[in-house]
């Protein structure tokens, strides 16, 4: 009896596991996933409601769904797991592999008239189970082989990606390779020895959470995701939709504030020739004006309710060009600005002064907020990317009291004092097992922390690539690439020498050290100011670049006092 009720509860924990899954996924859900968790949900039911018959056609019915749910449950574990490696899945690959799967579930749901799959099927009741016992036929076979060609692919690709990945968990894998192999073994041992308790259900429950804990382990680490959350956020903001042929897709609040005829017009539907305000607006029908060639153009819409500044985009997938995005963004104020410029001149200048000092300390807080959300996994830096933007502050200030380097502006010193806070993003490519290390690293772990200084050359290039602004692109990216590079060249990643390591490096580099000397770490006591800055004076040379090195020292009576303050 404790068995059928074990397997009712495996469905149901399918079932909620799909549920769970959708929650929270639901701003960002993988049509794989789902599907899988779908597939699974048939496959236990299936299993539940064999066991449960008191009739052979009852039975029956349960079984072939059971395979049925089980073909396609295989494939698209192998779906996953192919994404999960970051490896392509090729589409005749992926059509072939469906088409199997749909010719052996036709072959196993026409059995009973066929008898290719199995033939003269009868039941026994063992355990309080219902069994269904029967001849193979020649489809069971090619049915078999389908399991082992998924099965074995899976762990061969999952293998191979261990070794040779670098951009994905490799503690992840391990864990997917064991479950792999086990729950291969926990269904071909049992087939061999003729067991009568089937432990597939259990193996897809526990695959499922695997799943499960993988997906939400992976909206943690999505930055773009949660940098989007931030836009979203966002008041005076708004899009409206439509496809390749100009057909109406959607909308937010903010696009029906500006044209409220959009709730009169049907999704998948043209704008029709009376909305001609938006037609006008939107150049919708402008000869001379195609979408296509104003991509990415920024354009004025002036309405009865507001003024926004629009902008197409393309909207593509996977390379494939999908439609075109508008997006809109709420510009009256602005244009009530202009209008009473000559009258409100000085205002209007106060006015828009402060509008572009709260943009810039929202995208410095957005840079902080990222650079603390990757710091809040490193264990032995607390604090530290606080204290190094202070210090290239406080060094920013002095350097600008010395002409001997006329790179050196004022200009340049903004730009590096909110680029420094970026520094250290590369950490998020580092493995936890890594980052949290409660002690010193051994060789091989410090190989792999050294990598993040290349790494975030990467994502801060990737984050600041639409920039308009190019010098602070510029200085960002050599701070988190190069902060790491010596004097005498015996640094990494690049081992520079000299001034071929960019200027804000060397500066950085110099803030980085003496934190990482004055701060207590988990592997390490602070050292005192004496010996902080008897280091950095020693290292001058070799380390350091000796002309802004001695320029650092002479901040001493400064940095000491901030350090008093902050230690």
């Amino acid at each position: 009896m404790i068995w059928r009720i074990t397997y009712v509860v495996l469905f149901f924990l399918s079932l909620a596991e799909l549920v769970i899954y959708y929650e929270v996924t639901s701003n960002k859900i993988n049509k794989n996933y789902l599907l899988l968790y779908l597939m699974t949900i048939i496959s236990n039911f299936g299993y539940g409601m064999c066991i449960y018959a008191e009739s052979l056609e009852a039975a029956m019915c349960g079984n072939l769904l059971s395979y049925i749910g089980s073909i396609f449950t295989i494939l698209f574990m192998l779906v996953v797991v192919v994404e999960m490696c970051n490896k392509r899945f090729f589409v005749v690959l992926r059509a072939g592999l469906l088409i199997y799967a749909l010719v052996m579930s036709i072959l196993i749901a026409t059995t009973r008239v066929t008898n290719l799959f199995f033939s003269h099927p009868y039941i026994i009741h063992e355990r309080g189970l219902t069994i269904i016992r029967y001849t193979m036929g020649p489809a069971m076979y090619f049915y078999m082989a389908y399991l082992a060609i998924i099965n074995i692919t899976a762990i061969l690709i999952v293998i191979h990606s261990i070794f040779t990945k670098k951009k994905v968990s490799k503690k992840t894998l391990q864990i997917l390779l064991c479950m792999l192999i086990s729950g291969t073994l926990f269904y071909v041992v049992p087939l061999l020895f003729g067991s009568t308790i089937n432990f597939m259900p259990f193996i897809y429950v526990f695959m499922e959470t695997f799943f499960l804990y993988v997906s939400a382990k992976a909206n943690t680490y999505d930055l773009p995701l949660n940098l989007m959350n931030v836009y979203k956020n966002r008041g005076g903001y708004g899009y409206i939709a439509f496809d390749n042929h100009k057909r109406l897709l959607g909308f937010d609040d903010f696009a029906l504030n500006m044209f409220p005829e959009l709730d009169k017009i049907s999704i998948d539907s043209y704008i029709p020739p009376n909305c001609t305000q938006m037609i006008e607006k939107l150049r919708y029908r402008q000869s001379d004006w195609e979408w296509s060639e104003h991509c990415n153009k920024d354009f004025s819409i002036v309405t009865q309710n507001q003024s926004a500044i629009a902008t197409i985009h393309r909207m593509t997938v996977n390379r494939r060009q999908m439609g075109y995005l508008l997006e809109l963004r709420d510009d009256t104020e602005q244009q009530n600005y202009i209008k009473g410029i000559n009258t409100y001149n000085k205002e209007l200048t106060r006015m828009i002064g402060e509008k572009t000092r709260q943009v810039t300390d929202m995208q410095d807080s957005i840079i902080k907020g990222m650079a603390t959300m990757v710091e809040s996994r490193d264990n032995s830096t607390g604090g530290h990317i606080l204290r190094t933007s202070d210090t290239i502050q406080i060094f920013a200030d002095e350097l600008l009291k010395h002409k001997e380097i006329p790179q050196i502006t004022s200009s340049f010193c903004k730009l590096l004092i909110k680029a420094a806070p970026m520094h250290d993003l590369g950490k998020i490519a580092v493995d936890d097992s890594i980052l949290r290390k409660p002690g010193r690293f051994t060789p091989q772990e410090y190989e792999e922390m050294k990598k993040h200084a290349a790494e975030g050359a990467v994502i801060v290039k990737k984050i600041l690539d639409e920039t308009e602004d190019k010098e602070f692109e510029s200085i960002a990216v050599n701070v988190a690439h190069y902060h790491h590079e010596k004097w005498d060249g015996t640094g990494y990643p690049e081992k520079l020498h000299g001034e071929e390591i960019p200027l804000e490096a060397r500066i950085m580099a110099l803030a980085d050290v003496f934190d990482a000397i004055v701060s207590e770490r988990c592997y390490k006591e602070a050292k005192s100011f004496d010996e902080a800055f008897e280091i950095i004076k020693n290292d001058l040379g070799k380390h350091f670049d000796p002309v802004i090195g001695q320029i650092f020292i002479e901040c001493r009576p400064q940095l000491e006092m901030y350090y008093k303050k902050m230690l």
